[in-house]
């Protein structure tokens, strides 16, 4: 540990001035760079690309542990590194060394590119706990299947990371049908990558959808939390440790 540290001369008392204005600026540029650049596409998990910005990784595993997660729906799997990590942290916290035994815990993950479950497949123990359906978040299909692991688990604490199609009418869909599958005040939906909807952004911002400006991630949070999320489910700014990918992304449920 280092010593200046440790022996801090730096008074309590010493205020320091912070510009607001100029650190949200310093992020959206940030965050340009880490987009354009493809920053996100330069890091794995288990030697499997892992699309998740670090400072975020770290949150969504404080959440697991802090809330007792025993099950998580996320959609969007891509390669599958993100289920490997999901349930690499879950099995830490659900295992009973005194009982060497583990507490049931799930990861069901989905994605329409089937190439997930080969990656997957490479760590048999994590992929015992996780369920991969290689079908869209609102088929017929992941609904059945999400649904009778939802009745038969009868889960205390669920976290919903959605991933997928970014489109705007695509995230509200997700948000509309997901949300049941809270059950606890406290836990969390994360709509990611709601940075996407930045005027910049040639794909998401040539067009607006609901109130706009783009028609991104962003516009589905704004238009759920007016609608069918209103006064269930709040954006929660806490978890935007440092810099996250998910700008008002992290949907706290405050009510039932």
């Amino acid at each position: 540990m280092r010593p200046d540290i440790i022996e801090s001369k730096t008074p309590s008392s010493v205020n320091f001035s912070i510009n607001n204005e100029n650190i949200d600026q310093f992020y959206a540029e940030f965050y340009k760079y880490y987009e354009l650049n493809r920053e996100w596409i330069k890091k794995s998990y288990l030697g499997v690309h892992f699309l998740q910005n670090p400072n975020d990784a770290l949150t969504i595993a404080e959440i697991l542990h802090d809330q007792d997660i025993d099950l998580v729906i996320e959609t969007g799997s891509y390669r599958g590194a993100a289920a490997l990590f999901f349930a690499s942290v879950m099995y830490q916290y659900r295992y009973n060394a005194s009982a060497k035994n583990i507490r049931p815990f799930k990861i069901i993950t989905m994605d329409i590119n089937p190439d997930a479950k080969t990656y997957i497949n490479r760590y048999p123990l994590l992929a015992t706990y996780i369920t991969f359906i290689p079908h869209a978040s609102v088929s017929s299909i992941a609904k059945s299947i999400v649904n009778n692991t939802f009745v038969e688990m009868k889960p205390a604490n669920v976290f919903i990371s959605l991933d997928g199609d970014h489109y705007a009418q695509a995230v509200y869909d997700e948000l509309v049908y997901y949300q049941k599958f809270v059950p606890s005040v406290g836990n969390y939906i994360l709509a990611q990558d709601t940075r996407l909807s930045s005027k910049w952004h040639t794909l998401y911002c040539t067009a607006s959808k609901f109130d706009g400006p783009c028609n991104g991630p962003q516009e589905g949070v704004n238009w759920f939390l007016k609608n069918e999320g209103q006064g269930r489910f709040i954006i929660d700014r806490n978890k935007e440790y440092l810099f996250s990918t998910h700008h008002k992304g992290w949907l706290k449920h405050i009510a039932h």
